[in-house]
């Protein structure tokens, strides 16, 4: 039977912490996927908004309806800056979490190596005991096939 890793404990707590920052990171891309679709979105409206202003200033115009349009392109662009600068957060946030994440994961890796390391030496003495109990089961057999 292999020993108790004497440092499994700290192993499991790395491995939790590997695993909660991979859920952490997963709803931050999930986030900024939302958020790249909401300012695609912004933009489309944008897009329609100014070729809804440009059709209204051809043939009569009606200014009630271009400044409507004035006004809501003015929110409408105001909402874009405010979800572009929330998508730069959420991107330095994401790129801090996947740096957290791989730090976590070298630490995870490093007590794994040593566990592994560890069970290897523990392997290579059972063999070599198991080789010394070979060699005493020769050597009596010798001992009493001499002594007959």
């Amino acid at each position: 039977m292999a020993p108790k890793f004497s440092l499994q404990s700290v192993l499991d707590l790395r491995h939790g912490k590997v695993e909660l920052l991979e859920i952490e990171l997963g709803k931050l891309v999930s986030r900024y996927q939302e958020t790249q679709e909401k300012l695609a979105a912004l933009k489309e409206q944008l897009a329609s908004l100014l070729t809804k202003l440009g059709s209204a200033q051809i043939g009569d115009i009606n200014l009630v309806e271009i400044n409507l349009l004035r006004q809501n392109i003015l929110q409408t662009d105001r909402q874009i800056e405010t979800v572009t600068r929330e998508l730069e957060k959420l991107a330095k946030a994401v790129e801090t979490k996947r740096a957290e994440l791989v730090t976590a994961k070298q630490s995870e890796e490093t007590l794994e190596i040593l566990k592994r390391k560890r069970l290897e030496v523990y392997e290579a003495e059972q063999v070599q005991i198991e080789a010394r109990q070979q060699d005493d089961i020769y050597i009596a057999r010798a001992f009493r096939a001499g002594k007959q």
